[in-house]
């Protein structure tokens, strides 16, 4: 990772920080911002600027802490400097210094020397940061850190709530967490079904959030069962659209980063090409139009830092799904007869949970955006079938039939490939192909019979 990217989260802090008054804690890749008047920082212009500086930072690069001032730097080439914008349009040079040294680099001020006046406000919030006293004026000053930062202000961790942990994608992101060969750190988790936490409960949540003080939720709770919605309308929309508004109030007035799941049953299916997010969307289910309702109803509220990604054809070693029922099959029969006519891909939930876990940390927006994730690729069921009988050696015979001879209660999209340019660009994420994550997964089944 280069310096760019290790401190890609500067100005993203300041604009978000801007306006607000916070109680800032210590926590890995974390900046902070106060108001410290003109003319405390020098600026490569030779101007001084009212707004809110960056003043301790904490950091870890290339294994080792730094806690330190940025000082603005012309200097490029030193590991220590990274770049930001600290004015639209205008970009700087900053360093920090090193926190086993316990030393704060020196400052050099653009009017020679730290005003009392200015000196006042400064060594106030400094000391909050456990900073000991600067030097009351001159041309330089230096501060030294009163104490090594204990262990259990370095592990501050996130509160996480993933919603529907009994799902397949819950699931999963519960078996990456036990698995000592997949590390997450930073963060607690708290996985919860509805008998549990019932989202559709607005007070319940609102009490669950403010105990156990969330700070992340993953929300993988949903009505599923495409067909059944259609005579069960009610508990759709309380499941899909109703609880889905709860979490989205909840986060906006929280701060809270919500990551929702929805899918491709909000498209029609009648497109000719891969969908993009902003495509027109007309589903043609009660679950599809629940789904949508529940996208609607976040981008509506608008909480920041929050995201909709749409999947589709989700399978898993956890839980019930086309897989699975395609292992059992063929076992029982000598052929079966699989819809040709309906092109899409597959997703192996495991790999959306550890895409997941790779966005969390970069997700940072004003407005909540919306991205597409499936495997790579593009099959119909009948393809899908053919490869797990053909992967696990079964002798079943797979015929390809039209949806027409497959008569279901809810209509389903005959194409819903997703375009996953843009979570691929802006996270810089890379998709497994489908053949090689369904191959993964059938191991996984394997090992568990």
């Amino acid at each position: 990772m280069d310096k760019k990217e290790l401190f890609d989260s500067w100005n993203n802090l300041k604009q978000q920080l801007n306006n607000e008054k916070v109680n800032f804690q210590f926590k890995q890749r974390d900046i902070f911002f106060i108001s410290i008047g003109k003319n405390i920082g020098f600026e490569q212009d030779g101007h001084g600027e009212d707004f809110k500086r960056p003043v301790l930072v904490y950091k870890k690069f290339n294994n080792r802490v730094f806690l330190g001032i940025p000082l603005t730097s012309k200097i490029k080439n030193d590991k220590f400097h990274f770049e930001f914008e600290y004015k639209r349009g205008t970009r700087s040079f900053a360093i920090l210094s090193q926190l086993k040294l316990f030393d704060i680099k020196r400052a050099n001020y653009y009017d020679g020397k730290i005003s009392k006046i200015k000196f006042n406000d400064l060594q106030e919030k400094l000391l909050e940061l456990i900073v000991t006293p600067l030097q009351m004026q001159g041309v330089c000053t230096k501060a030294i850190c009163s104490q090594i930062i204990p262990q259990n202000i370095l592990d501050v961790k996130s509160n996480v709530l993933i919603t529907g942990s009994n799902g397949q994608l819950g699931s999963e992101i519960k078996d990456l967490i036990q698995n000592s060969k997949f590390k997450i750190q930073n963060y607690n988790f708290y996985f919860t079904n509805r008998s549990e936490l019932d989202i559709a409960n607005e007070s319940e949540i609102k009490d669950f959030v403010n105990n156990k003080k969330i700070k992340i939720i993953i929300n993988c709770a949903a009505y599923t069962a495409v067909d059944k919605a259609e005579e069960d309308s009610v508990n759709a929309n309380l499941i899909n659209h109703l609880a889905v508004k709860n979490l989205a109030t909840i986060a906006k007035e929280n701060n809270i980063k919500l990551i929702h799941i929805s899918t491709d049953y909000v498209f029609d299916g009648k497109n000719y090409k891969p969908y993009n997010e902003d495509d027109f969307t007309n589903p043609q289910s009660v679950y599809g139009k629940t789904k949508l309702d529940g996208e609607n109803a976040i981008k509506e509220i608008n909480p920041k830092n929050s995201i909709i990604i749409r999947t589709s054809w989700v399978y898993s070693s956890f839980g019930n799904n086309f897989v699975k029922t395609m292992l059992r099959l063929g076992e029982q029969k000598d052929e079966l007869g699989v819809i040709f006519d309906q092109i899409g891909t597959p997703t192996y939930a495991k790999d959306l949970a550890k895409t997941i876990f790779d966005i969390l940390p970069k997700i940072n927006n004003d407005v909540v955006e919306i991205y597409h994730y499936s495997s790579d690729g593009a099959i119909s069921w009948y393809d899908f079938a053919k490869e797990i009988m053909k992967m696990t050696k079964l002798d079943c015979q797979i015929n390809p039939i039209e949806t027409k001879d497959y008569p279901t209660p809810a209509k389903r999209p005959h194409y819903s490939l997703l375009n996953k340019s843009k979570i691929k660009q802006e996270f810089d994420i890379l998709i497994p192909y489908w053949k090689d994550s369904l191959k993964e997964c059938l191991t996984m089944i394997t090992k568990q019979y």
